[in-house]
């Protein structure tokens, strides 16, 4: 386990600008020398900027798009010329319930640029610096994988695929001395969480009954604070009491 005076080198967070994404940043500011922060929103990206050097560690922000295959492959390179990376964090995603009748193909294939194509292209360009690093990876994933409800099948693929993904990486990373983890989370008292309530009148927003980000960053800074001969491969979290939502 890392000792507290112990900082790891770098790390590269996605969705940075808000919600799961900024939790992690702030907690994993104190044990690492320097944070790459990717979102799309610039000014609140600047914020989580501040936050994070004011627990001591430096921190460049990077908007980015990752609906733009053109974009993804800009910040791919960019990323690539890192000397070192010691986690890399995906918490970027974006959510759709529609049925398949009605989701546009464009809808779907943007769907899947987010949630799948941006974190296999980024931690792609990120394996050398990964390596060089001895890093772990981070998935941010659902508990939509295992649900079969009506019009999760856009969402849901692009989930499964996440699954997949980070399944077979970690068989061809971990003899690299790479660590691969997917975390599969239940309702989040996150702005999307939010606005899904907005939209579903018969349900009244209660943060309070939902996990909450900071909660979601302590339990992974913990499953990779284990030592390096251990390695936790899936966490399920979701909210102590029964709720709906994904």
């Amino acid at each position: 386990m890392l000792a507290s005076t112990e900082r790891r080198a770098a790390a590269v967070i996605t969705g940075a600008s808000g919600g799961i994404g900024r939790a992690l940043a702030l907690r994993f500011a104190p044990s690492v020398q320097h944070l790459t922060l990717i979102g799309r929103d610039e000014a609140r990206l600047a914020q989580v900027a501040s936050e994070v050097a004011s627990r001591g560690a430096e921190a460049r922000p990077l908007r980015a798009r990752f609906e733009s295959s053109e974009e993804l492959e800009r910040l791919a390179l960019e990323l690539e010329r890192l000397p070192a990376v010691s986690v890399l964090l995906h918490a970027a995603g974006e959510f759709v319930e529609q049925p398949a009748a009605s989701l546009a193909g464009e809808d779907f294939e943007r769907l899947l640029r987010v949630n799948l194509s941006a974190p296999y292209v980024l931690t792609r360009a990120l394996l050398g610096p990964l390596q060089r690093g001895a890093g772990d990876v981070v998935f941010v994933n659902s508990s939509a994988v295992g649900q079969r409800r009506a019009g999760l099948s856009a969402y849901g693929a692009s989930k499964a695929g996440l699954v997949a993904v980070a399944d077979s990486l970690r068989q061809e990373c971990n003899p690299l001395g790479l660590r691969v983890l997917s975390v599969f989370l239940g309702a989040t008292a996150t702005r999307l969480q939010e606005q899904l309530h907005t939209g579903r009148d018969q349900e009244a927003y209660e943060p309070g009954l939902l996990l909450q980000p900071e909660d979601v960053a302590e339990i992974i800074h913990a499953a990779l604070a284990l030592p390096r001969g251990a390695e936790v491969t899936d966490l399920h979290l979701r909210p102590a009491l029964p709720h709906r939502g994904v």
